[in-house]
């Protein structure tokens, strides 16, 4: 099972809590004979929050954790069990309890709009081809070898996958 990651740095310790929040954009149209019609115009982003603690030397794990949120790109955000989602990290806060050692920290993960079309797959160890997106391009998206993701996937196109198509990760 993967590692609660991002950009393939892992977070030291898994969160003892985790949120995926999801929303529709729906529109309600009047019908020209009474009634409406409600239309799907896509969905927003994900949002991921949670948290978790740290311990022992909290200085050097939360300043860590605040390098990669500095950072101005996005990333792979792996969650265990899911497909991995492409997210910028958009929060980042330490809480100070009592005791020396420990510091709870809670974190913002929002999927990147770009990505966002591509659905979420509950099914470790696969992920769903993106429009336009190549397998070399979701390689270097998900920091994989090439070479290992097309061997996994025969039978696939290399420089067309379909959208949506679910392909094993090597």
């Amino acid at each position: 099972m993967a590692q609660f990651s991002f950009k393939g740095e892992s977070f030291p310790y898994y969160p003892k809590e985790l949120r995926l929040s999801g929303q529709k954009r729906l529109a309600k149209f009047p019908l020209a004979f009474g009634g409406t019609s409600v239309q799907q115009l896509g969905r927003d982003p994900l949002v991921i929050t949670g948290s978790g603690e740290l311990t022992g030397q909290l200085g050097a794990e939360f300043d860590r954790l605040y390098q990669l949120f500095l950072q101005p790109d996005s990333g792979i955000l792996q969650l265990p069990g899911f497909s991995p989602i492409q997210c910028y990290f958009t929060a980042l806060e330490g809480i100070g309890r009592p005791g020396p050692t420990v510091l709870e920290y809670q974190f913002t993960f929002l999927e990147d709009p770009e990505y966002a079309q591509t659905t979420l797959s509950v099914q470790a160890g696969t992920v769903q081809a993106a429009e336009g997106e190549t397998l070399y391009t979701l390689a270097r998206r998900l920091g994989i070898d090439a070479a290992a993701l097309i061997a996994a996937n025969p039978g696939v196109d290399p420089l067309a996958p379909e959208r949506g198509t679910l392909l094993c990760l090597p």
